[in-house]
């Protein structure tokens, strides 16, 4: 039941910004959309990778950890994630 209801009302850090900045809620929204998936644990193979044999997660995420996780995506949004990525050389025309 807590993995469940986890998926169902999990959200970054400070989406009280996601009013001032769409950017932001836009790649938070996109993340869970994408990668928060019922029956897959995306988030904990994009940070612990899988085993040879099995697509199952070598280890699995805390709820704390998946919150630091979409907020970062989410920070990716903001004006000083935007630059980071402009200075990393992706533009918004390339993604």
């Amino acid at each position: 039941m807590h993995f469940v209801m986890w998926r169902k009302f999990m959200k970054g850090y400070k989406t009280y910004r996601h009013e001032s900045n769409p950017k932001e809620k836009e790649l938070h929204d996109n993340f869970l959309k994408n990668h928060n998936r019922e029956g897959y644990e995306d988030m904990d193979l994009i940070v612990f990778g899988h085993g040879s044999q099995s697509f199952r997660p070598n280890d699995y995420l805390t709820d704390r950890e998946k919150k630091i996780v979409l907020s970062t995506i989410q920070w990716l949004g903001s004006p000083v994630g935007q630059s980071f990525l402009r200075d990393c050389g992706f533009d918004k025309r390339s993604c």
